[in-house]
């Protein structure tokens, strides 16, 4: 979720780029995670179809309907691995069009869980983000039911509509999610109890805090804890933290800004527009907002296992190998970082810089879907979630390696502009944010049962996680040594952050204690094998 890092030029509004910190694609969805979700490629036993989603929950005299996309996976359904219950597993979509593969690829840790225990799996896409439209605008008048409220309510209406559907007796569905989703499943799990046995929330932002100043705490912790330096024995992160003072003090003079124009560049000035007497207090800061967004990228999930690019390319240890090249001026392994991760987030050789505030504001501020397109609808609606209600706006207000870049009278500003004064201010971002807390708890007053929550130490939104076990509420915090975002959700690899298999071990018995019970106790192998052989035997009776 961060603003925008725009190096490419486009053909829809925000694609390629970061959205105060939310990659383009979702927190779990960004281009090198997914499959092209817009082929609508299912996977075996995979079906998408869409529900008819009430309107809004809260206002009884409106029986408007809309029509929401849902994934339904029953090949893994075995009622002898479930001890005879319906175990069914629900995936909550998030800030995105969602992708086929969390309910249908049997590599994703999800999937290989319900083959375990005979699950049948659910995915619903998020009101508003990709074909699940309740309105086919984005202005502000539509998106008051852009909530979080509305969407947990839209989550409870399914799970009662699939019981009546498919005539589940006493299932147990358990709740599924990561990153943004990863705090609806919490969250769900908190208000609406008696619809699920449990939640696995991976990477979950309990913390509501409008001031997000600790994501740049643990990037810096783990920038920290590589272990580069160079000849002079500076560390990985005091190289960016020079990179950074120094950029902040040439920003401040127009001769310095001028330096900034020559070293933003490859072969000629590219920074578009470059510094003049036009350039604002705003503009200055967007292009801190854009340098920040890279180290973003490369930190948030390096070793996520997500894919090879997360494994081997866009990781804390190239970062900081590109920041420890000392045959050239730091400000140039400022550059080389850029396009270093341009190349592997986006799969581009960036030719351009945009840097205009103004620019970026006014793509924001469309509200037709298909000028916005998939890119540009996520970011507007995500930036509509965190001024509106959530907060999280990630600031650089701490004593950091990325110094008092981004302060939090941009996003306050930001906010404004994108979705108008009279909308949205201080004011409102504000007393919202304070109410959203009060509503589920924050850190202090959070309420729920049955939860397991896993953090990886390496993930900047740990910084915002929960981690108070509690053995009567069955509260289970796993803290991952070593992971990033929602490490835990992606299929093991060799070489793999040290505390990954110990985390997955600690899920599946959390799982086990949720499914199990005294009247549904785990079978033993040996039982459920007489049984596939029962079945055999009964089947070529049947034929006989």
């Amino acid at each position: 979720m961060r603003t925008i890092l725009l190096l490419v030029v486009v053909a829809t509004i925000a694609a390629g780029k970061w959205m105060n910190g939310r990659p383009p694609g979702g927190f779990v969805n960004a281009p090198f995670h997914r499959l092209d979700s817009r082929a609508d490629i299912l996977f075996p036993g995979q079906t998408l179809t869409t529900f008819s989603q009430k309107f809004d929950h809260f206002d009884p005299l409106d029986q408007r309907r809309w029509d929401q996309r849902v994934y339904y996976n029953p090949i893994h359904q075995d009622k002898d691995l479930a001890s005879g219950q319906d175990i069914i597993f629900l995936m909550i979509g998030g800030e995105g069009r969602e992708p086929a593969k969390w309910s249908g690829d049997d590599n994703v840790m999800i999937m290989q869980y319900a083959k375990q225990y005979g699950a049948v799996v659910f995915d619903v896409e998020h009101r508003f983000f990709g074909d699940s439209r309740p309105i086919n605008d984005m202005k502000t008048s539509s998106l008051r039911l852009l909530t979080t409220e509305q969407a947990l309510a839209d989550l409870a209406y399914f799970i009662n509509s699939m019981n009546q559907k498919y005539k589940y007796e006493n299932p147990k569905w358990i709740v599924f999610g990561g990153s943004y989703p990863g705090a609806l499943c919490a969250m769900f799990r908190s208000k609406y109890p008696e619809l699920t046995a449990g939640g696995v929330c991976s990477s979950a932002p309990l913390n509501y805090a409008l001031d997000f100043y600790q994501y740049a705490d643990v990037v810096q912790y783990v920038l920290e804890s590589t272990p580069i330096t160079n000849d002079k024995g500076l560390s990985c992160d005091q190289l960016v933290r020079q990179s950074f003072e120094q950029m902040q003090q040439l920003s401040l003079t127009a001769d310095g800004r001028e330096t900034l124009n020559k070293k933003l560049r490859k072969d000629s000035e590219i920074l578009s527009p470059p510094f003049d007497t036009k350039t604002t207090k705003a503009d200055i800061n967007n292009l801190f907002a854009n340098l920040y967004d890279a180290h973003q990228g490369m930190i948030q999930y390096t070793y996520d296992g997500s894919s090879d690019k997360t494994k081997n390319y866009a990781t804390a240890e190239q970062l900081c190998r590109i920041y420890n090249n000392q045959d050239q001026d730091m400000l140039d392994n400022v550059w080389d970082h850029l396009v270093w991760y341009n190349k592997y987030w986006n799969g581009v050789d960036i030719t351009e810089f945009p840097n205009s505030y103004d620019d970026m504001i006014k793509d924001m501020q469309e509200t037709d879907y298909d000028k916005l397109g998939d890119g540009g609808n996520e970011a507007r609606g995500w930036m509509w979630l965190c001024c509106n209600e959530m907060g999280w706006l990630q600031t650089t207000d701490t004593d950091t390696v990325f110094g008092s870049t981004l302060p939090m009278n941009y996003f306050y500003d930001m906010c404004s502009d994108m979705f108008g004064v009279d909308v949205m201010n201080a004011v409102v971002a504000r007393d919202n944010n304070r109410a959203a807390t009060q509503y589920y708890g924050g850190l202090d007053d959070f309420d729920a049962t049955n939860l397991c929550l896993p953090n990886g130490k390496f993930d900047p939104w740990s910084g915002l996680g929960y981690f108070k076990a509690d053995k009567t509420k069955n509260i289970v915090p796993v803290v991952i040594e070593g992971a990033a975002h929602c490490s835990d959700m992606y299929p093991p690899y060799d070489k793999e952050p040290a505390g990954l298999p110990a985390a997955r071990d600690q899920i599946r018995a959390f799982l086990e204690g949720i499914i199990y019970d005294a009247d549904h106790p785990k079978r033993s192998a040996s039982s459920l094998t007489l049984t596939a052989l029962l079945l055999v035997v009964f089947a070529r009776l049947k034929c006989l």
